[in-house]
């Protein structure tokens, strides 16, 4: 009865006219900061950060929390409309709704999405507010180990995504973990793969590397193949998503969000692993998994509907024990700590009206989010209507200077051109680079979770499997790969027993 006493609390709180405009301009500037590509929502908190030391703790945090509910969604505007993602976590966004805008079905995927990243966001704000408590106990069971078993089953689920290219996906995956091991060891500190080139020993950043395979390399497609970007209308079929459309595609929404819920919790994980991983189960389990990168609305809804499931989910662990779940909650402890608020148990009995303000607020920023998402839509609709060459322009432009802006060196944009041609080369070669990019952000996070545990271990390598729950982990990681292979073994099989 106190719980619910204290929710009515919180949407009252809300209600209040600065805290709401709060909540909204933060909602705006996480779906526009999300939509550039290389101006991250991350990026964009970290900017907004000092903006806060004139609130008090509480609008600070409703601030935060609006750019970090539209940002994760944001980048999926451009992902679909012109295959640029906006943030990693809109990669698989590219996949499926960018083939349903060169159909002609821009309107119908950025309706999906929208509504797919709201109610996955809807449920895990929602189970941020009834089951912090928890959810939290499990996650305080996590240390390395857990940790590296979690990013393993994000690297491991690009197999789901190999169709029938298994190799050479493999090996994009490797060179892309293989560039994510360039600059400082985070172990023994010691530059690697640097050739004395003291610009390349801080390593290379994968928001550099993305930017630089997908706008740049799709610019220099698009100039060297002369196309139009132009979506056009498909004959029968409308261009809007309808309500029989969403209904359609509701069990890869609660799937998604399902999924990234319990990935989410995961200190560490983040949008990305949940959205890649959400792509690959839906793969296995969608009767159209075949079909997925043609256009299919279940591989657009799934891992929208989990990037966004892990936005409430990420800061259970942060309210509740002080640990931030991802980048963008370490910046909300941020700007709690410097208001002097410590997160953890003690916060919900000292002052429980400000966390469940929170919690109300997360609930009213996702429902607000479509409104929002589809209003920055309709300015991006009109770069769609622009000639081909200044849409390229204005595309390479704003990437060069949002690779120059993730450390402000110009060092960053001479990389960024240099995989925007990797990149060209890749597409025209039919050599996938998704899994580059998917190597290059989650290869550096295995390296470090596992030399760390090997370390605290005292070089003892049965830690990840003597750990209950990272032995789990590792045990449903191999049984992902063993399903996603079993159907091109059985056909082998099928082949072989044909021929004899």
């Amino acid at each position: 009865m106190q719980t619910l006493e204290f929710i009515l609390g919180g949407f009252q709180s809300v209600f209040q006219i600065a805290a709401f405009l709060t909540v909204v301009i933060g909602l705006l500037v996480g779906v526009i900061a999300g939509a550039l590509p290389g101006i991250s929502f991350v990026n964009a908190m970290a900017m907004a950060l000092p903006f806060t030391y004139t609130m008090d703790v509480t609008h600070a945090m409703l601030f935060l929390g609006g750019i970090y509910v539209g940002g994760v969604f944001g980048g999926s505007i451009s992902a679909i409309m012109i295959n640029v993602p906006g943030t990693p976590a809109s990669l698989p966004a590219t996949w499926d709704g960018y083939a349903m805008t060169k159909k002609g079905q821009v309107k119908r995927a950025l309706t999906i999405a929208v509504t797919a990243s709201a109610v996955g966001g809807l449920i895990s704000a929602l189970m941020l507010t009834f089951l912090s408590a928890p959810f939290a106990s499990f996650a305080m069971k996590f240390s390395q180990p857990e940790f590296f078993a979690a990013t393993v089953l994000g690297l491991v689920s690009v197999i789901a995504i190999a169709k029938d290219k298994p190799v050479i996906t493999m090996i994009s995956l490797l060179i892309g973990m293989a560039i994510g091991t360039v600059g400082v060891d985070p172990l023994f500190g010691q530059a690697r793969f640097s050739f004395g080139v003291p610009e390349i020993e801080s390593g290379i950043r994968f928001v550099v590397v993305m930017i630089g395979l997908f706008a740049i390399g799709e610019v220099i497609d698009l100039v060297a193949t002369d196309r139009d970007l132009r979506p056009k209308k498909t004959e029968g079929k409308a261009v809007g998503a309808s309500f029989h459309d969403i209904l359609g595609v509701k069990g890869a929404i609660l799937r998604g969000s399902g999924l990234g819920c319990i990935i989410g919790i995961i200190p560490g994980a983040g949008a990305t692993p949940g959205a890649v991983i959400a792509y690959g189960v839906e793969k296995q389990v969608n009767p159209r998994g075949a079909e997925f990168g043609t256009g299919v609305e279940g591989g657009l809804a799934a891992p929208e509907a989990a990037k966004n499931a892990t936005t409430g989910a990420a800061m259970i662990p942060l309210l509740t024990l002080g640990i931030p779940g991802s980048a963008a909650t370490a910046i909300m402890l941020a700007a709690m700590m410097l208001q002097g608020v410590n997160p953890g148990p003690l916060l919900f009995v000292m002052d429980p009206s400000m966390v469940y303000t929170i919690f109300a607020a997360m609930i009213i920023a996702n429902i607000l989010m479509i409104g929002a998402g589809v209003g920055v839509a309709q300015i991006f609709s009109f770069l769609m209507r622009t000639p081909p060459a200044i849409l390229a322009g204005f595309i390479v432009i704003l990437s060069l200077i949002g690779a120059y802006g993730v450390r402000n060196n110009i060092f960053d944009v001479y990389v960024c051109l240099v995989f925007g041609v990797i990149g060209w080369v890749m597409k025209r070669v039919g050599f996938p680079s998704a899994p580059l990019v998917l190597g290059v952000i989650l290869g550096p996070l295995a390296e470090r979770y596992f030399l760390t545990s090997v370390a605290n271990s005292h070089q003892d390598y049965t830690v990840f499997f003597s750990r209950p729950i990272s032995g789990s982990i590792l045990f449903i990681a191999a049984l992902f790969v063993l399903w996603s292979l079993w159907p091109s073994v059985r056909a082998r099989i099928g082949r072989r027993s044909a021929a004899s």
